[in-house]
């Protein structure tokens, strides 16, 4: 799934805000914030359903907040970072993400190419 880089970048913000305020996260409430803002996110862009459609595409055994949860109780290692939970997300879920913005100006920078 292509998502915008934008929306990558405000994911990791409202993280790492989350994470500021909270003194120890709790991977069950963490992962309850990353679904939350992944259905905010889906909202803003039209997307219906994005957990479905996240757990198809990573083709996940289990639902996206279990493999999530699981993910980060089994890491020791797993640091709770925006950058760190979303590029958990990406791994699990095959996201991959666009700017479509730039995809519009290049569009517009080729019509410019062939003005009279």
């Amino acid at each position: 799934m292509e998502l915008p880089q934008s929306e990558r970048e405000n994911l990791v913000e409202e993280l790492d805000e989350y994470l500021e305020a909270v003194s120890s996260p709790e991977a069950e409430a963490v992962v309850r914030y990353v679904i939350e803002l992944l259905e905010t996110v889906a909202d803003e862009i039209g997307i219906d359903d994005i957990v479905l459609t996240l757990e198809d595409e990573g083709a996940l055994d289990d639902s996206l907040a279990s493999a999530l949860e699981a993910e980060m109780e089994s890491n020791a290692e797993f640091e709770y970072t925006g950058e760190e939970i979303v590029s958990l997300l990406e791994r699990l879920c095959s996201i991959e993400w666009g700017d479509e913005d730039e995809d519009e100006d290049d569009d517009d920078e080729d019509d410019d190419d062939f003005e009279l």
